[in-house]
């Protein structure tokens, strides 16, 4: 008897072939995927790169998501292909094989389908592997090493997945066997996905779900709370897209069909009974198309942003190729001319060329909030996040960042205001308890490119005031104690910078010997006293940075494969149920050439829903995609729209041109 099931099973895949082909194109992917994300995640190599712990802990994070979304890929195939073969099956029970023979044969079928697909999926991964490495050694700035990364290990982790998901697989296919007779397994091909029940409740629910998650996303004003508050609302849009896919739009259709006026006209007679049965039978794989297309898009904006504001956030975090700073402590008697003597010390003891060097004094403190002309000061009582962040400099240090002289009196203050915090010019400022006169406003924001800025991304509300004296307006406010040796809750700042023309190489050795030369001076200063170099930021962001924007790209690539195979077998899915529909048509009146735009127009309007969907989808969470990626990269939020406007155009044509092939394999299955 094994032999038979042998010999069906063969037969059964080659006969199925135009249904397993697309299944074990998407599979050898999805394992060339997966074996990639583990060979990289293992390669010993990347642990040796600077920053490679950090880099291989995103890759962990990305081979879960790939896991996941290779068992969604795999399973959702199989549930077609056995959809489509169950009258096959049902006609086998009939001639005589019991639910036994079929379970085996299904078995074998599954056994050598995974062993072709999956050793050609290794294949490709390994093929791929070097290369792929290459590219993100490449993407993080990094020399390219061609040498081999093969590792059993990395072979064994992915045999073990997959052999995991096909088995799952194969407990799913007995299941369905088990749980229908052979006249119900002869009907299941014709089954759409089930009615659904109470479809206003539902369309109802959905509209919360998805009401709320629009306003979770657009109300949010904490850009760190926004990566919690993103995920939440990434839930319930996905649970009110299947929702609204699976009973929204049916109650809208039936809306529609209780007009009168519109339902009773010939092209939308058809057109809306039509599409309210297609969607019917469609809902959740519609539904899946719009969110994996969703996910492709937020996926490459994130990534495309992110790699190419690295520059950006280079620059922000270093202004110069060295920078010394001093978080001061009102106690300690060290002062900006003494940091100016010991940077000056240091160039000259190591013979560094400098091309340009600066020395300011400011200070920076984080605000709770900005109202009513008061900055209230971040303290241990303070809830939630950070509002806002204030700079302080003095006329003398003004005049040193931009070379305009000012004259100020003690209690007057020039204050500049940006991103949404409001001052009323005309009356007085209070800052922790104290009141200053406004007379005027900075022509523009004096810290840019001056001091590094490495807290301006996590906040948005930026304060600016100059004043006559720094250290005689500290001591004017009522948290500051000048006989503290503890860090005030506004901040005394020092800070030297310096840029030089030497290579990346030597700027690293350099600060090295830099950070070497403050730990023994400055080991016991109660101040805190550091160097960064602009050299090793940029080794450190263009590594981080450049593998999120691999990790993404890998990701796009496997949300497309799942939207591309789902769009392809509904497309399959359509044509079997259209080949009936075209004779039913045509016996009712309409001609060949009605037929074909009545159906190609349903089809088509079918297939775009989800990609609209995914649009205003991305368009609801731009507000908080924007907010989320200023804590990466001091891009505006122009210039990330431009980048989201140019992947949605991308994936537009990505998508008509995946629908426009996929439609070659709907007419020829009508056609015949």
């Amino acid at each position: 008897m094994f032999g038979l099931i042998r010999q069906l099973a063969w037969s059964n895949l080659i006969k199925n072939r135009s249904l397993y082909y697309p299944f074990a194109l998407a599979t050898s992917l999805t394992v060339a995927i997966f074996y990639i994300f583990v060979s990289l995640t293992l390669n010993p190599g990347l642990r040796d790169v600077y920053g490679g712990g950090q880099i291989i802990v995103v890759m962990g994070l990305g081979l879960v998501i790939v896991g996941l979304a290779s068992v969604a890929i795999i399973t959702y195939a199989n549930s077609f292909v056995m959809k489509n073969r169950t009258k096959e099956l049902g006609l086998y029970e009939i001639l005589g094989l019991n639910k036994g023979h079929l379970v085996q044969m299904m078995g074998l079928e599954l056994l050598i389908f995974a062993l072709v697909s999956g050793l050609a999926g290794l294949g490709l991964g390994l093929a791929l592997d070097q290369l792929i490495y290459a590219l993100l050694l490449k993407l993080m700035d990094w020399p390219v090493i061609l040498a081999s990364t093969f590792q059993w290990l990395s072979v064994i982790v992915t045999g073990i997945g997959f052999a995991g998901i096909f088995f799952l697989t194969f407990i799913l296919n007995s299941i369905k066997l088990a749980r229908l007779n052979a006249l119900e397994l002869n009907r299941e091909s014709k089954k759409g996905e089930k009615k659904g029940r109470l479809l206003g409740l539902q369309t109802l629910l959905g509209l919360g779900l998805l009401g709320a998650g629009y306003y979770l996303a657009n109300t949010v004003k904490d850009p760190v709370a926004a990566i919690t508050i993103f995920f939440l609302a990434v839930l319930l849009v996905m649970a009110a897209t299947y929702l609204l896919f699976n009973a929204g739009i049916t109650v809208f259709l039936q809306w529609l069909k209780k007009r009168d006026r519109y339902y009773y006209q010939p092209k939308n007679f058809i057109s809306t009974s039509n599409l309210i049965f297609r969607m019917k039978k469609n809902a959740m794989g519609l539904a899946t198309i719009a969110i994996l297309s969703t996910m492709v898009l937020v996926t490459l904006s994130g990534g495309s942003s992110i790699f190419l504001g690295t520059n950006s956030f280079i620059e922000k975090s270093n202004p110069h190729d060295f920078g010394v700073a001093v978080s001061k402590v009102p106690a300690d008697p060290i002062s900006l001319e003494e940091i100016d003597q010991f940077t000056d010390q240091f160039i000259r003891d190591h013979h560094v060329p400098t091309s340009k060097t600066v020395s300011y004094q400011f200070a920076m403190g984080v605000l709770d909030a900005v109202a009513n002309n008061t900055l209230a000061l971040y303290g241990r009582t303070s809830q939630g996040m950070p509002g806002g962040v204030v700079y302080m400099v003095d006329s003398a240090n003004y005049h040193a960042m931009t070379g305009d002289k000012v004259t100020l009196a003690d209690g007057e203050v020039m204050v500049l205001a940006e991103g949404g915090a409001t001052i009323d010019k005309s009356q007085p400022l209070i800052l922790d308890g104290q009141k200053f006169t406004i007379v005027d406003q900075p022509a523009k924001n004096f810290m840019k490119d001056n001091v590094p800025d490495n807290f301006g991304s996590v906040v948005s509300q930026g304060v600016y005031l100059v004043v006559n004296n720094l250290e005689t307006t500290l001591a004017s406010l009522h948290s500051y104690d000048p006989d503290s040796d503890q860090v005030t809750r506004l901040s005394n700042y020092l800070y030297t910078g310096f840029n030089t023309n030497l290579t990346k190489d030597q700027q690293l050795d350099l600060e090295n010997q830099l950070n070497q030369v403050i730990a023994e001076r400055y080991t016991d200063s109660p101040s805190l006293v550091s160097a960064s170099g602009k050299a090793r930021t940029a080794k450190e962001i263009t590594s981080l940075f450049g593998s999120i924007f691999f990790i993404g790209m890998m990701l796009t690539m496997i949300f497309m494969l799942g939207t591309v195979l789902v769009i392809y077998y509904k497309q399959v899915s359509e044509g079997y149920e259209d080949r009936e529909n075209f004779v039913i048509l045509q016996k009712v009146g309409l001609d060949e050439k009605q037929t074909n735009q009545t159906i190609r127009k349903q089809v088509l309007a079918v297939f775009l829903l989800p990609l609209v969907c995914a649009f205003v989808h991305l368009a609801a969470a731009f507000k908080m995609l924007d907010k989320i990626l200023h804590i990466f990269v001091p891009m505006s939020t122009l210039q990330i729209l431009t980048v989201t406007v140019g992947v949605c155009f991308v994936f537009l044509v990505v998508y008509l041109a995946v629908f426009a092939l996929t439609s070659s394999s709907y007419r020829k299955i009508v056609s015949r």
